[in-house]
């Protein structure tokens, strides 16, 4: 995705050339650290072998996920360290350990300081220069997301479904076919196309999702913000502000969602003021009222602070969960077997029932996400946190000093054998509780045994032993909508259409960093049912 965007784009070669100075600078700037190393050390340590790190370093931009699992394996659960251009992690994989990170104070170790670094929202976000520590001013994002939103879900349900429905009708209709039966798609930009649209309509309301303006820069906003933060992150300091100020001004597609949200925050302020005087107002019930509701009532926020927190929330709803779907349903397309008994449970169960349960129906779709999620996450680490103060964990086998980030080793965790039964096997029903799976017909059940004893109900959204939606206390609060709109489009794709990936044996993905993404041009086969 992060490649597309480069070799697609008008101002590709422009890219190019800042991403070579960023490459540049930055070895210069490194240089000069290695010649100032090289004078003042000790004959005994090897410049060779620093140099040696620092390649590797370098080599962590396109290997990074194999580099995880070398250190994984050769580490044996104990914690390790990863070179990174402009850093370095430490990266645990005991739980022991994962709950020591999850219990640091945020003055020590800081989530919103990762996810500055990452994002470089003063750059990417319409000027949104978080704060190094988050604290309380984060509660309000998260009481939108966990209460309101996760409640909302029945509502909102039956009409993302239907939007999907009319979305993906549109996309079949508007593709060339003989036959009338048979199209061949790019999927991702269907996925995300759709997962945008949903997260438009439950957001903002139907007045947003018909918006093509602000639909277009919803989708362009997640490529851009990717690609400008990682130009940044390895530009040296001084060359961070002027570039990042270009790059923001000529990708400016967070400026057109801040531009289209902010005359709608702006009215609910006023009529915020109104109500306070006594006066009748209009009832809201999506996120940018359910936001600013949340928000502290002795220092209450600006339009602008609102629209800021909501540009934050759009990236990491449609980035990852556009992204974990086009996943699931490459494996749907891999795994053909698991078809009909989705299909069946979807029809047996039925839509309304789904709704009613606020996307918490489907133990066997819920499973095969899972499974598929395992295998092929987004992200190779989770829980990432920036020192802010040195940090020790309690056993000594490991120190981060401040700018330094300690995570979890999410990928290799799942992946292993200690934990898991071949791991390296797709087995969709592993996570189906065995009380549902002995209900199950003869072929469904065929599918179950290869468990191999394996199966332990746990759902998608669990934490307690799962490191997809981060951990404990700031694991994602939006994770139950993310999964039941993810939920509904694969539901929706499974009793549609039969389903193969046109070229099965093509790469369907590649890694930058810690990141897995799917390639934009994988195509799919659908048939009308």
């Amino acid at each position: 995705m992060l490649l597309t965007t480069i070799y697609s784009s008008n101002l590709g070669n422009l890219l190019l050339s800042c991403i070579s100075l960023a490459v540049i600078f930055f070895f210069l700037n490194r240089l000069a650290s290695i010649s100032k190393w090289f004078f003042s050390s000790p004959w005994h340590q090897s410049p060779l072998s620093l140099l040696k790190r620092r390649a590797r370093a370098w080599a962590f931009l396109f290997r990074g996920t194999a580099i995880i699992e070398e250190e994984y394996t050769k580490a044996d659960g104990n914690p390790f360290f990863v070179e990174v251009p402009e850093n370095r992690y430490l990266i645990v994989s005991s739980w022991k350990h994962v709950k020591e990170i999850d219990s640091a104070p945020e003055h020590v170790l800081s989530l919103q300081g990762a996810a500055k670094e990452l994002l470089q929202p003063k750059h990417t976000m319409s000027k949104f220069n978080w704060m190094d520590k988050r604290g309380a001013e984060g509660v309000p994002l998260i009481r939108t997301l966990r209460v309101m939103l996760t409640s909302h879900l029945p509502e909102v349900l039956p009409d993302i479904r239907r939007s999907l429905n009319v979305l993906m009708d549109d996309t079949f209709e508007s593709l060339s076919t003989k036959d009338g039966k048979t199209v061949t798609a790019k999927l991702y930009p269907m996925v995300i196309k759709g997962i945008a649209y949903s997260n438009a309509l439950a957001f903002f309301g139907e007045e947003f999702a018909k918006n093509e303006k602000f639909m277009k820069a919803g989708m362009d906003f997640i490529e851009q913000t990717l690609l400008i933060a990682e130009i940044l992150r390895l530009l040296p300091k001084t060359l961070s502000e002027p570039v990042g100020r270009f790059l923001s001004s000529k990708l400016n597609s967070s400026q057109v969602l801040f531009e289209t949200l902010l005359p709608v925050a702006q009215q609910r302020v006023d009529e915020r003021e109104r109500a306070k005087l006594g006066q009748k107002v209009p009832q809201h019930k999506d996120c940018i009222q359910w936001t600013m509701e949340s928000a502290p009532k002795a220092t209450p926020w600006s339009a602008e602070r609102i629209v800021y927190e909501l540009i934050a929330l759009w990236f990491g709803s449609v980035h990852i969960t556009s992204t974990t779907a086009c996943f699931a349903i490459h494996d749907l397309c891999l795994h053909l077997e698991y078809i009909e008994p989705l299909r069946k449970e979807i029809e047996s169960t039925g839509w309304e029932a789904f709704t009613q349960s606020g996307g918490k129906s489907f133990p066997l779709l819920d499973s095969f996400m899972k499974e598929s999620a395992r295998l092929t996450p987004v992200e190779s680490v989770s829980t990432r946190r920036m020192a802010l103060e040195p940090f020790h964990l309690s056993d000594g086998s490991g120190i981060v000093q401040p700018g330094e980030w300690i995570c979890t080793a999410a990928r290799g965790m799942m992946m292993d054998s200690s934990v898991f039964a071949n791991p390296n096997e797709f087995q969709g029903f592993r996570f189906v509780d065995p009380l549902v799976l002995e209900k199950l017909d003869s072929n469904t059940d065929t599918l179950s045994q290869q468990n191999g004893g394996d199966s332990v109900k746990t759902n998608f959204t669990d934490i307690a032993d799962w490191q997809l939606w981060g951990t404990g206390r700031c694991a994602c609060p939006g994770r139950y909508y993310a999964a039941a709109v993810m939920k509904t489009m694969l539901g929706l794709f499974v009793t549609k259409y039969d389903m193969k990936l046109t070229d099965p044996d093509a790469v369907r993905y590649f890694s930058w960093r810690t990141f897995i993404y799917p390639f934009p041009g994988t195509k799919v086969t659908l048939s009308r049912r």
